[in-house]
């Protein structure tokens, strides 16, 4: 399978600027001959706080989840997030997954990070069917519990499917504050990814935002992670950037 995993900066709340920069990158994955198109958590819509910022909030009916949608297809999948506004109004962190241009299955966050006690915990666990292969889904803060990992190994996931948007505690001021805020993050959701997948024996697959949004910095980082905990690829460093890998599942 060939997977484009996206760093990619989402602004808060800037749902056309951040649609513009995911067609841009589906773009690039369909004329490199992806299966699937893999971007951070809340991506489309910005990290948001139901608490100070509700209407940052979408539901699965909004025309920017519809358009992006829509470029998925001929092969090409696209995983992408949303801060939701679930149909009973509750607020959820939610990874969708289209294909075929729709919406096929989503993964809502179960184990909720610092700072996200405004939303609501989810219960279940989805595994989805693509390009031959069973694919899972965890979510930032999720990295810390086996749980998801391991209930999707069980249904006969091969890979994982790993978005995350981990704020940076403190304002990045120059490179190297920086590469602190980035090798913290390597030192946990990187570090968490290789023990998830040496354990199951599974491939992971991580893809986190980057850069500095109106009140908030993220490390960035996209990476795979082979079945026996070695980073097979990775982007370099906190910048936006986009990662191409086989992964053979």
């Amino acid at each position: 399978m060939r997977v484009l995993l996206a760093a990619l900066r989402c602004g808060k709340g800037e749902i056309e600027a951040n649609l513009a920069s995911h067609l841009r990158v589906v773009a690039e994955a369909r004329s490199a001959g992806c299966d699937l198109a893999i971007f951070p958590e809340m991506s489309l819509t910005g990290s948001a706080d139901p608490g100070t910022h509700p209407g940052r909030l979408i539901g699965l009916d909004h025309p920017a989840v519809a358009r992006l949608a829509s470029e998925s297809g001929d092969g090409l999948a696209i995983c992408f997030g949303i801060a939701e506004r679930d149909a009973a109004g509750a607020p959820r962190i939610t990874q969708l997954f289209a294909a075929g241009g729709e919406i096929t299955g989503l993964q809502r966050k179960r184990h909720l990070g610092h700072g996200e006690d405004a939303f609501i915990r989810a219960t279940g666990s989805t595994v989805i069917e693509h390009a031959g292969a069973r694919l899972g889904i965890a979510i930032c803060a999720e990295s810390g519990h086996d749980d998801p990992f391991d209930t999707a190994r069980a249904a006969g996931a091969r890979l994982l499917i790993f978005p995350a948007a981990p704020g940076l505690y403190g304002r990045r001021t120059d490179e190297r504050s920086w590469r602190e805020g980035h090798a913290w993050w390597e030192s946990c959701g990187l570090a968490d990814a290789r023990r998830h997948a040496a354990r199951l024996g599974v491939w992971i697959a991580l893809a986190g935002q980057a850069g500095s949004t109106a009140d908030e910095d993220f490390p960035g980082l996209a990476a795979v992670v082979g079945p026996d905990g070695t980073v097979a690829g990775r982007l370099p460093d906190w910048r936006p950037g986009t990662l191409i890998a086989d992964i053979p599942v």
